[in-house]
Order: structure tokens, then C-alpha cells, then sequence
């Protein structure tokens, strides 16, 4: 069995005593009151001086007791007893000497600023009162002696407030100290939470865009192998291996994204798609009947400087998210792809056939594709126009992706 170290113990008890302070302090109550007894003034008393004195200890004892859950009244009950005290035996003893150092650095530690400077004046003066003008307080007539025994009475109360202040003022650090750890802490899990709920952003973004290209491409697939079954078996094999094709990759990537979101275990990671796999997306929607061209303004080959990964898997997801919304929206129509890339920026434009039904305005700001298409953008501070071209009446999706070069 491990025995705790003393500093444990130690550290226990303070914290303890910390949560339990009218506990303590009744504890230390009872020790002022066995010292009193120990010392007790009035051996050779009547019993009625003696039963006096003990009552005036009792309450002294129960106001030391409450010192810090009701300062003020502990205070003022203490400062009436101490006067009863002193003008009934007219000498100092034990008991005015505890109190009186007790309650001068409790008014440091526990009152406001105000009260604790009155209350500082309150104990000067009293003092001054009982040593300078009560003649049997101090065993001598000599002024300079009262002086001496009054300035030496002032030092060690002022030296009890100084130790009451410096109490104060430590707690207040510790209570500084505890509350910036507690706004730190809380800082850190709002960005725990902040990147979580991030993270699952760009998740759902994901998993959006690959839902919204393999769904459409099987659904153009089954229905062109449909119409193809009877005519052309041939074709409608093509189209069956089409969607048996597309939906194991659409499976993998979302097993993948998916996988993200567990907590437990290895996180399986793979490649984002970029630039380079644009072709393969655009041959894989000219298989599914829709007639799209892919033209690159590259710059001079001594200027190309390669995009971020981030760059190259958000205009992937922008032409594979206008595609999808091509062939869902006018089926299959001739789409023209335009990249045009500059040191630092890419411009992507796809254009299409608006179709049968032609898009409204809530179409074209509200849809999830377009939302997440704006949102990728704007994490790189660039731009999107959606809309129809009035002088071409085609639909146009134009994105400026700008990064910055290293």
C-alpha cells in the first residue's frame, strides 16, 4: 500500500482548510479558549468576577469563531466585549491580546477597503485610549513610559495589518491566478469545439460533393443501360460496369470521410484529389452521356508553380459539384470546362445549357452545391459568380481561387 508523501498531506489539508474556513476557525476558537483557561486571571476572584470573565471569554471565543463568515459583526461584538473587559479589570490580559491581534488582521484580510481603514483607526485609537487614559492599564505615571508603551502597541498592530494585507493580497493573486486558468481552460475546449465542428463541416462539404457526382452518374447510367437493354445489350453492360464502378469509389471515399469522425482507432488516410485527376472526372462524365470539354491556360513552364493541395482539391470539387448539377439539372447537354491559371490564382469556368427548366434566383443562391462550392472558395479569400450568361443565355459558374506563393 503506498504511503502518502507529506507534501500530498500537506497540500490536502491546506485545501481542505481552504473549503472549510467556519470549521477552522471554531477550531482555532477552541484553542484561544483551552489558552485562556491556562492562563486564567481571576484564580483568587469572587465567583461572580469569575463567571464574568468566563462569559466575556465565551463571546469573545464565538465572535473569533465567525471572524470570517461574518467579519463585521464578529468585529463589533468583539470590540464591545474588549471594552467591557478592559474598563471592569483595568489591566490588559490574554484574552484582550488575542482578540485585539486577531481582529486587527482580520479587518485586513476580510473587510472592504473602507472599512477595513476604519476599522485600522478604530484599533489605533483604542490604543491610544486605554493606554494614555486608563491609570492602571500600565504600572507607571511617567508620560514618556505610556508614550513608549503606546508607540510599541501601534507597531504591533500595524505589524498585524501589514501580515493581514499581505494575506489579502495573496489570496486575491491565487483567485486571479485560478480564474485566468478557468477562462484558459474554457478558451481551449470552445476551440475544441470550434475545430470539431469545423472538421464536420468540411466532412458533410465532402461528403455532399461525392454523394452528388456518384449518385448522378448512376442514375444517367441506369437510365441510358435501361433504354440501352433492349437495342444494345452491349451498352447497357457498359453503363452496369459504369455504376458498379462509380459506387465502389463513392463507397471507399465515404468509408474514408466517415472514418474521420471516429474517435477509436487509426485514422485511414489517403490522397485528396487535385488538378491532376480533373481529366479522369471529365472522361468518367463523358461516359454517362454528357458532352464535356476540358481546356487549360497554363502559364510559360519556367512560371508554374504548383497550387496547395487545398487549392487543387477545391477546384477539383467545383467541377465536380458543376457537372453533377449539369447533368442532374439539363441532362445530357455539351459543358465546357475553362481553367486559366496564373502564378498565384486559378480561374475555373464551366458553362452549360440551362435545360428544359431553366434555374430561378432561389435555385441559384440557395442550393447545398452552391453553398458549399462559396464556402470552399471562401476559405481561400476568393470569388464565385453563378448565374445565367444574358449574352449567351448559358448557365456560368466562374471561381477565382487565389493562394499565396512561397
Amino acid at each position: 500500500m503506498p504511503v502518502p508523501s507529506p507534501r500530498s498531506f500537506t497540500t490536502r489539508a491546506t485545501s481542505w482548510s481552504r473549503e472549510h474556513v467556519f470549521v477552522m476557525d471554531v477550531l482555532w476558537a477552541a484553542l484561544w479558549f483551552v489558552l485562556l483557561l491556562a492562563t486564567w486571571p481571576l484564580s483568587s476572584a469572587s465567583p461572580v468576577d469569575s463567571a464574568a470573565y468566563l462569559t466575556l471569554t465565551v463571546g469573545c471565543c464565538a465572535a473569533l469563531s465567525a471572524r470570517r463568515v461574518r467579519p463585521l459583526t464578529a468585529l463589533t461584538a468583539l470590540a464591545a466585549l474588549l471594552a467591557i473587559q478592559v474598563l471592569w479589570m483595568e489591566h490588559f490580559t490574554t484574552l484582550s491580546v488575542i482578540c485585539v491581534l486577531v481582529a486587527t488582521y482580520t479587518s485586513q484580510t476580510e473587510l472592504s477597503t473602507w472599512w477595513r481603514r476604519a476599522v485600522l483607526l478604530v484599533l489605533l485609537l483604542g490604543a491610544a485610549w486605554a493606554v494614555l487614559f486608563i491609570p492602571d492599564l500600565v504600572y507607571t505615571e511617567d508620560l514618556g513610559a505610556r508614550v513608549a508603551s503606546l508607540l510599541s502597541a501601534w507597531t504591533t498592530l500595524l505589524l498585524f495589518a501589514l501580515l493581514g494585507t499581505v494575506r489579502r493580497h495573496n489570496r486575491e493573486e491565487v483567485d486571479r491566478l485560478r480564474e485566468h486558468g478557468r477562462l484558459l481552460r474554457a478558451k481551449r475546449e470552445q476551440e475544441l469545439r470550434l475545430a470539431a465542428l469545423g472538421e464536420r463541416t468540411h466532412i458533410a462539404r465532402e461528403m455532399h460533393d461525392v454523394l452528388a457526382h456518384s449518385l448522378n452518374v448512376i442514375v444517367a447510367q441506369a437510365d441510358g443501360g435501361r433504354y440501352a437493354a433492349r437495342s444494345s445489350p452491349e451498352s447497357a453492360v457498359t453503363a452496369l460496369e459504369t455504376i458498379g464502378r462509380v459506387g465502389r469509389e463513392s463507397a471507399r471515399e465515404l468509408h474514408r470521410l466517415l472514418g474521420v469522425l471516429r474517435e477509436d482507432g487509426e485514422r485511414e488516410v489517403s490522397p485528396m484529389p487535385g488538378l491532376d485527376e480533373l481529366p479522369a472526372l471529365v472522361e468518367e462524365y463523358r461516359r454517362t452521356g454528357l458532352r464535356v470539354r476540358l481546356a487549360q491556360e497554363d502559364p510559360p513552364a519556367h512560371e508554374v508553380v504548383p497550387p496547395p493541395a487545398s487549392v487543387g482539391l477545391t477546384v477539383y470539387r467545383l467541377v465536380q459539384q458543376s457537372l453533377a448539377n449539369a447533368l442532374e439539372h439539363a441532362g445530357p447537354v455539351p459543358v465546357t470546362v475553362h481553367l486559366t491559371r496564373s502564378p498565384g490564382l486559378i480561374v475555373v469556368t464551366v458553362t452549360n445549357p440551362v435545360g428544359p427548366e431553366p434555374r430561378g434566383p432561389g435555385e441559384r443562391d440557395g442550393g447545398h452545391g452552391l453553398i458549399g462550392m462559396r464556402e470552399r472558395i471562401a476559405l481561400h479569400g476568393g470569388t464565385l459568380e453563378a448565374g445565367t450568361d444574358g449574352t449567351t443565355d448559358l448557365w456560368r459558374i466562374r471561381a477565382s481561387v487565389p493562394w499565396e506563393e512561397t
